[in-house]
């Protein structure tokens, strides 16, 4: 049981750290107002921008 909640901690912390500031950013960017509250916009926006980023890494490994 410990495990789990150890895993939840790291997933919350990875979400709130890693993936929704940069789509808060981007959201930002083009311009909603208070992307600070768009929790799900946010969290998707920001996967988008985690899996972009993937897939440039992914294409100079490769010599695209």
């Amino acid at each position: 049981m410990d495990d789990d909640k150890e895993a939840s901690v790291l997933f919350e912390f990875l979400v709130e750290n890693v993936i929704k500031p940069p789509g808060q950013w981007l959201l930002d960017q083009i311009g909603v107002p208070h992307p600070h509250e768009q929790e799900m916009a946010s969290l998707f926006t920001g996967l988008a921008f985690w899996a972009f980023v993937v897939f440039l890494v992914f294409a100079l490994v490769l010599g695209w």
